[in-house]
């Protein structure tokens, strides 16, 4: 089976403007881009070629530079909190970050300037790194949100030298190893009965979030930005949009039964949701429906997993299973195909693993 394979394209370098890979390739082929301007600011990002990335390049060079909201005064900081403002400044200032990125890294920005705002930039050293992390970890903070926490720290602290408010030196590495008998990711695949009992414990919109998500195997934020207007009825297409970019899902029969009501051709979303972080809403309530129906806990990516482990069990080949799903057909299949006990054998068995076993006992009868 033919597999197809992309070579990751080499970064771009047009004076001052840098283009890099961030990740990719998407089903298509193309990789994510970033481009960022001689201050490290994010100018444009897409995915692209690495010949469509040029062009987008000399296109952004082509254009006005506009005045940046960030305000710098050239001088030393004497605590953290003012590196951390720095920081702020940048990602606020940002024009091509989401307003759901932005949040995160808010996020981030309050924790860190909750623990060490008050800290002497002379202070940053391994025992005050060493000292978030006890303090972060006594929270109950996991530990994958910490790494995330000091990935925007160094970030902060790289801003801070460039910008000179402080010393040019190294912000000290501190290795945070997730030990996976305290920290356990749910990647389980549930089976056909565990999600319809619960199911059945989901209020309506919640339980039509979990059913798109098992007839589809999209993204939980790929099925709640769907609008009524993403169906081509002319193709029989229905318009997916997440991180790995735009892609076509053929509709079927089933997913018309769900939602086909709700297709009337305006920019309306199909789903509708009373919150501000509705994947964090279908994220806890599928939690909690696991838990009262009395079936092991499953999250919505776990339907992904669901969604492809099915496609491949039915023999769809991995490039079309991935294009369907929007997935890279390698990482596909090493991190989602669910392999049971049952496959171990039936590969032993189609593979005739025994033949050679066969080949020697008329040699041994022999003897």
């Amino acid at each position: 089976m033919n597999k197809p394979r992309y070579k990751r394209p080499a970064a771009i370098d047009l004076g001052d403007l840098h283009l890099s890979i961030v990740r990719g390739p998407n089903a298509e082929g193309r990789w994510y881009w970033r481009a960022r301007d001689a201050d490290r600011a994010t100018v444009w990002t897409g995915w692209a070629t690495r010949d469509e990335a040029a062009r987008e390049g000399a296109a952004v060079l082509a254009k006005p530079r506009p005045q940046s909201t960030a305000t710098f005064q050239t001088g030393a900081a004497s605590t953290m909190g003012e590196v951390l403002s720095a920081w702020w400044s940048v990602i606020e200032g940002d024009t091509a970050l989401r307003s759901s990125t932005k949040r995160g890294y808010l996020s981030r920005l309050l924790q860190l300037r909750r623990h060490l705002g008050h800290v002497p930039v002379s202070g940053m050293n391994r025992a005050a790194l060493q000292g978030y992390l006890t303090k972060r970890m006594e929270e109950g903070a996991a530990l994958r949100t910490i790494r995330g926490e000091l990935i925007s720290l160094r970030h902060a602290w790289r801003i801070g030298v460039e910008r000179e408010l402080i010393p040019n030196r190294p912000l000290p590495t501190l290795t945070l190893r997730i030990d996976p008998k305290v920290y356990v990711a749910n990647h389980r695949t549930p089976t056909p009965d565990e999600v319809t009992r619960a199911l059945a414990e989901l209020p309506s919109e919640l339980a039509l979030t979990v059913q798109l998500l098992v007839a589809t195997g999209a993204r939980v934020g790929e099925v709640i930005g769907l609008r009524r207007d993403d169906l081509d009825r002319a193709r029989g297409t229905l318009r997916l949009d997440g991180k790995t970019g735009p892609r076509d899902f053929p509709v079927t029969e089933g997913l018309l039964s769900l939602i086909g009501d709700r297709l009337d051709g305006t920019d309306a979303p199909v789903l509708y949701f009373d919150v501000k972080e509705p994947r964090s809403l279908v994220r806890v309530q599928l939690l909690r429906a696991c838990n009262r129906a009395g079936v092991p806990e499953f999250t919505p990516h776990g339907l992904r997993r669901m969604a492809v482990d099915r496609m491949a069990r039915a023999g769809v080949e991995p490039s079309v299973a991935a294009s369907i799903t929007g997935h890279n057909p390698n990482v596909m299949l090493k991190h989602y195909r669910a392999v049971s006990d049952e496959d171990l054998c039936l590969a032993a068995q189609q593979a005739d693993l025994g033949w050679f076993a066969r080949v020697l006992s008329p040699a041994r009868e022999n003897t």
